[in-house]
Parts: structure tokens; sequence; C-alpha cells
């Protein structure tokens, strides 16, 4: 009876470790299992996945240690992580580059499991891996593409830099007041001319709404309805005639043209202001 029941239970051991092996057979991931207590823990099983993954056959693989895929490409710090994880019976999840029997280059993302008796004691590894060559490819691309992007957008950003230092430059040269305003009519810059002509100074001038300038003395309504509804629909503002009395500097009549400028074929939201004054060749026509 005795006899029997163990005949019985190795049938059924069998059975189960059929079932194992079809189960890990037909895993897409490879699947291998060391023996941790035979030197340099060797290969003792691998399934159909990983043959396919490294182009190995079952014999050319059972019996060596798993760095032989890494080739000659053994300065990969993941190969001490991997040795680490082993020495200390530790779980370990890494990517690292591998080599198929034809020599070439594929990801591998792999995962190391210890397996433990009674004991405690480490008996085997389980390592699963995956070919992720094509997900690092992938993210290779988006790296270079990106990196590309930076570049041009660096590059643009320079010569829109570049455009406004020389227009800038044009603007210092010119002699007649002229200004540069933001979407905001912030005063971006103002030309010598400018601040001459009018008494002010770069710190009363520059990053100051026009129209609150010298104690809003610039708040000239004529002025301010053309740069607020015309400009925007990006019609200049061409030879406007006006005439105020300012506080500090007595009356004052002025030709107003406005424009706004173009970077890279689209508004960039730069408004340039030449203000020319006629102001004695008025009172000669007189």
């Amino acid at each position: 009876m005795e006899t029997i029941y163990n005949h019985l239970n190795s049938i059924n051991d069998n059975l189960d470790n059929n079932i194992y092996l079809q189960a890990l057979n037909s895993a897409k991931s490879g699947i291998i299992i060391t023996d941790n207590k035979q030197p340099d823990n060797p290969i003792i099983y691998c399934n159909k996945s990983f043959e396919e993954i490294t182009g190995y056959t079952h014999n050319e693989i059972i019996g060596h240690n798993c760095r032989f895929l890494q080739a000659q490409d053994r300065t990969q710090p993941e190969r001490e992580m991997i040795k680490d994880a082993v020495k200390k019976g530790k779980e370990c999840q890494l990517e690292i580059r591998n080599y198929r029997k034809n020599g070439t280059l594929f990801w591998n993302e792999l995962i190391i499991s210890p397996v433990k008796n009674k004991k405690g004691e480490v008996t085997h590894f389980i390592g699963v891996q995956n070919d992720i060559t094509y997900r690092k490819k992938a993210e290779n691309e988006l790296r270079e593409e990106k990196a590309s992007a930076e570049k041009k957008i660096l590059e643009r950003t320079k010569e829109l830099h570049d455009n406004e230092a020389f227009l800038s430059s044009i603007i210092q040269t010119v002699r007649e007041s002229l200004l540069v305003l933001d979407s905001s009519y912030r005063v971006l810059s103002a030309n010598t001319h400018f601040l001459n002509s009018f008494k002010v100074t770069p710190e009363d001038t520059v990053d100051k709404i026009l129209f609150e300038l010298g104690n809003h003395q610039w708040d000239i309504e004529p002025l301010k309805e053309l740069l607020t509804k015309i400009l925007p629909t990006n019609n200049p503002v061409i030879d406007f005639e006006v005439d105020h009395d300012f506080p500090y500097i007595g009356r004052k009549i002025m030709l107003v043209n406005a424009y706004r400028v173009e970077f890279e074929g689209q508004y960039k939201d730069r408004i340039l202001i030449a203000i020319e004054d006629i102001t004695e060749k008025k009172e000669i026509d007189r």
C-alpha cells in the first residue's frame, strides 16, 4: 500500500513539474534558473523564449554563467550590480546591454530573484529578461529630437536677440526720438535723442508704461487711442500730429509714426514709435 502511495505521489510530482515547465516555456519573457550551490552559479534551466531572444541553443546555454551574454562589453556597471546582488542573495532589477549569438546588440531588462530553502540559504536564482531594444531606440530618438529642438530654439533665440540688438543700435544712432514698446506699451528701449528732448533719464523711462511716463504727462488721449486700437490690427500710425502741453518742457507739436516690428514672420509684440518734434517748424510756418 505504501509503495502504491509513493508511486502516486511521484506521478503527481511529475505532472506538476510538466505543468510548470509548460508554463515557463509558454512565457514570452526569457527565463533562466541558476544553481547557486555550484561554482560560478551556472544556468541549469532556460525556457524557449530565452533561446529565441539570445539566438543560442539550449546546449550552448546550460552550464554557463549568464555573463557570457555581455560578450566583450565587460565595463558596464550593471555587471557589478548583478555580482553584488548574487553575493548578498538579494533581488536585482536593471537594464543591461547584451549580445545575441550573431553579435547584434539588444537591451535586456533583467530581474533576478533568489530562491531560498527552509534554512534560508539561497540555493538558486531565477532570472527573467525582456528585450527592450525598440523601447530604448524610441527613447534615444526622443532624446535626440528633444536635443535638436532645444538647439534650434537656442539658435533662434540668439538670432532674435541679435536682431533686437541690431534694432537697438539703429535706434541709438537715429537723430529722432525713438521708443520700443512691448505689447503692454511698456518701454523696452528709448534712444538718447528721446531722453534729451523730453528731459528724462533712462531710469524714469525704461520698463515704464508709456502713458505713465513723467507723472502721466504722456497720457495723451488721441495718442493712446491710436496705439491701443489701431496698432493691434497691424495698421501703422503715419505722421499723426500730436499737440500737447508738457508740464516741464512746455508745449510740443509732434509727428508720431508707429509700427509693429516683425520677427519670424509673426508679430512678436514689439512696437517702434518715432517722434519728430515739429514745434519750431510750425512756429515758422505761422
